[in-house]
């Protein structure tokens, strides 16, 4: 006999999953653990924290966006605008367990719901990746990226230096 699992509801997921360690978010109504984040997994989320506040964003590392009945996810990085709060920006970095199917379904969550600027980084293979919001998919970074939200743009180079510097 095939059963449907029934889709978590954010409050069921919230008192299921909110205190349990590694992290979950609500994917789809189902609950994804996050991938365990490597020791240059979390220097390069510090080096984008701090490039997107010198961009003039306010940096929000695993900040959930409940925005969904089904979808909280909890990006690695998230940039902010303005006095309303609006995410402007949705950064994942990649770990070694990440799916990278996984890591695309959210972009496009994230492009559904208008967040204009989504990059993928990884750590290990020094690439990125932007949202192309033409073709629905990620394409590689070449050199920089330009931002969508602010007249700024974040060079590649720059950010594997600084996630080399903070390695030493």
């Amino acid at each position: 006999m095939n059963t449907v699992a029934e889709k978590l509801t954010p409050e069921r997921f919230r008192e299921m999953y909110a205190q349990r360690k590694p992290y979950f978010e609500l994917l789809d109504g189902e609950a994804v653990q996050k991938a365990l984040p490597t020791k240059l997994h979390s220097i390069l989320q510090f080096v984008l924290s701090v490039m997107l506040k010198e961009l003039g964003f306010k940096a929000r590392p695993e900040l959930t966006l409940a925005i969904d009945q089904s979808w909280e996810p909890t990006p690695d990085v998230c940039g902010i605008l303005g006095t309303a709060r609006a995410v402007a920006v949705a950064i994942e970095v990649l770990s070694p367990d990440d799916r990278f199917t996984r890591i695309i379904q959210k972009c496009r969550k994230y492009a559904e719901w208008g967040i204009s600027d989504i990059l993928v980084f990884d750590p290990v293979g020094r690439e990125g990746w932007c949202w192309d919001s033409l073709t629905g998919d990620l394409k590689r970074i070449k050199d920089s990226y330009r931002f969508h939200s602010l007249p700024v743009q974040i060079v590649e180079k720059e950010i594997f230096r600084r996630l080399d510097e903070e390695d030493r």
